[in-house]
């Protein structure tokens, strides 16, 4: 049976479990418990997480919401946008090591109430990464896009992870996704 690999964050975390159910039978998807947090930390395990999946024939991966987090006021964003994409590319490579077929995903929306993280930062290192990824031949999965309309339904309370309508379309955004790259 095909395996597939999932990187990310706690969003990859939250539909983790539905893309599993959702590609019963067709293949064997498997993520680490790890939250791969922001791009610098995915990059330390990749390699790592890759083989313990055991040869990865398709990885779906994100990093990017803990990238544009405001610890503090005045600090500015926790990783600068030209760190982010270089360590995008230092994750690309060590998962080309693979050989298995790789698909990017954006990073999901918060609510506009949410007070570390914004759209605005959002939008521009989600457009960056998927410049880079689109000219590295990457196939990208909007998430984004497919949020973004309904952030009251589909982001929770916290104002920055998926309600279970999120956690259901996102699912079904991601296993589809991988249907067609298997």
């Amino acid at each position: 049976m095909k395996k597939v690999l999932l990187l990310g964050d706690s969003i990859r975390l939250s539909y983790q479990d539905t893309v599993k159910q959702k590609l019963e039978g067709e293949a064997e998807a498997w993520g680490p418990d790890d939250n791969g947090r922001f791009a610098k930390y995915t990059f330390w395990y990749c390699g790592k997480w890759a083989e313990e999946c055991g040869g990865p024939d398709v990885i779906h991966w994100n990093n990017g919401i803990w990238d544009v987090y405001r610890q503090y006021p005045g600090l500015g964003l926790f990783t600068p946008l030209d760190e982010y994409i270089d360590y995008l590319g230092k994750i690309l490579q060590k998962l080309k090591e693979t050989n298995a077929r790789i698909v990017w995903a954006t990073s999901t929306p918060v609510k506009p109430t949410c007070e570390n993280c914004s759209n605005e930062d959002l939008d521009r290192y989600n457009a960056e990464a998927v410049r880079f990824m689109t000219a590295e031949g990457v196939p990208i999965n909007d998430l984004n896009a497919l949020l973004r309309p309904d952030l009251d339904g589909n982001i929770d309370a916290d104002h920055v992870h998926l309600s279970g309508a999120g956690v259901e379309a996102c699912g079904e955004a991601v296993a589809n996704v991988i249907r067609g790259l298997l």
